[in-house]
């Protein structure tokens, strides 16, 4: 029984602690369907869009831990795939770097961890 609820509290932290969910924040009133991902292009500068575009939202993570999230492909995969269901055909992505720091106490000891998290950002895009 005792090592049952160990398994279950553990199983429900590790599960909690990496997920990541998005916003997104239109920037227009027209909605368009949704595209697969894979037509999604990724640009990591404005100058690198091969086409005029225009801004259709904004896609912002949220729920990124220090410790789950720090693969950098995982972030944009995520705003890839939210960029599809809004029709854009490509996203440029927006890198930012914050501070994030933990505490803990285990066994009569305490701890922390400090470190710079990679947090990405999206616009998503149309052609003009």
């Amino acid at each position: 029984m005792k090592k049952t609820l160990l398994v279950f509290i553990a199983g429900i932290l590790v599960s909690s602690c990496s997920i990541m969910s998005s916003n997104y924040i239109s920037s227009t009133d027209v909605q368009l369907q949704s595209i697969p991902v894979n037509l999604v292009a990724v640009y990591y500068n404005k100058e690198d869009v091969p086409f005029k575009y225009k801004e259709i939202g904004r896609i912002y993570l949220k729920n990124i831990n220090y410790w789950a999230d720090r693969d950098p492909a995982g972030q944009i995969k995520k705003i890839k795939n939210q960029a599809a269901v809004y029709g854009a055909e490509g996203v440029i992505i927006v890198r930012e770097t914050r501070k994030e720091s933990s505490f803990y106490g285990s066994g009569g000891g305490i701890g922390g961890s400090a470190g710079d998290v990679f947090q990405y950002s999206g616009i998503a895009i149309i052609r003009k």
